[in-house]
């Protein structure tokens, strides 16, 4: 595991001092209404139908503290980093996506059967909307794995092992989520690019997450350790590069077009991490043949 990927150990107590905060301040935003006096800024000229001119900035300020604060405290160095400590962190990885997308299919099952039945009154509330719930998605899946990464290095503070990680079978799942996922997202290309307008290729997105989390979680053809070394490497590269998007935009987009990329942000993770899986073993492919050749 490449240590640069991880902050510095003194960096976790700064970001209990975010996250902290950023929490109580958030829920305050969220379920009492409560905006920092003087913190707003006219940002357009005018007020249109459904926002205004003016935007107050508590509510971006609670995010960025929220998710600062849980990546410093879930990806700074322990005071002894090793081989099983990059494991626990593949695996408190692997279970948060895994939990969070549990979540996610759940609260779309839900939220189908609750607009044909009487269970709108049960499901309103905690994940009312499909718009909450992707709130909520900005920072579950750190939450996760912070509990499971502490969670696993309590019980396995006196063994020198931990069981691997269990991916789903090569066959056929990897073929199966791999060309749904290129299905898909060829439909929304096309769909977007042509202005087709066709209501199914939309709703075709809420699959995309659960098709590209079985692409991502099938084993490939030789899974080993040096394989599980660069998922670790992917999935860490992927959070930090979706929470960076995600920040940046927190700060520069509003309005509907923040919505739109609180839907994008459903598919990120996975999609940064087949990305990256991806081009690393192109690369420790291409590098081996070169040996093989050389050697010859």
């Amino acid at each position: 595991m490449k240590r640069t990927l991880l902050f510095p150990c003194k960096l976790r107590y700064l970001g209990y001092l975010l996250a902290i905060p950023g929490l109580i301040l958030g829920y305050m935003v969220a379920y009492q209404k409560y905006e920092i006096p003087g913190f707003e800024l006219r940002i357009r000229e005018n007020d249109s139908l459904f926002i205004s001119a003016i935007e107050n900035f508590t509510n971006e300020l609670a995010l960025t503290l929220v998710i600062v604060g849980l990546i410093l405290v879930a990806f700074s160095k322990l005071k002894h980093e090793d081989e099983l400590t990059g494991k626990i962190r593949l695996n408190a990885l692997y279970w948060s996506i895994l939990i969070n997308y549990c979540f996610y299919t759940l609260f779309s099952l839900l939220s189908l059967f609750s607009d044909r039945n009487s269970l709108h009154i049960i499901v309103s509330g905690f994940l009312s909307t499909y718009v909450t719930f992707t709130i909520y998605n900005f920072f579950i899946p750190l939450v996760i794995f912070i509990l499971r990464f502490y969670y696993l290095l309590y019980r396995n503070k006196n063994e020198y092992t931990i069981k691997q990680v269990h991916y789903l079978p090569n066959k056929p799942y990897l073929f199966i989520g791999k060309w749904v996922s290129l299905i898909i997202i060829a439909m929304l290309v096309v769909n977007q690019l042509f202005k087709l307008n066709i209501k199914w290729f939309e709703t075709s997105f809420m699959l995309l997450p659960l098709s590209l989390l079985l692409w991502a979680y099938s084993k490939e053809r030789a899974e080993d350790e040096y394989i599980s070394t660069i998922r670790l490497e992917a999935m860490q590269i992927a959070v930090y590069v979706n929470y960076v998007i995600l920040l940046i935009s927190n700060m520069l987009v509003y309005g509907f077009d923040f919505l739109l990329i609180q839907m994008i942000n459903l598919v990120t993770i996975p999609l940064i991490f087949i990305a990256w899986f991806q081009y690393r073993l192109y690369r420790s492919n291409q590098q081996a043949e070169l040996k093989s050749a050389l050697s010859s």
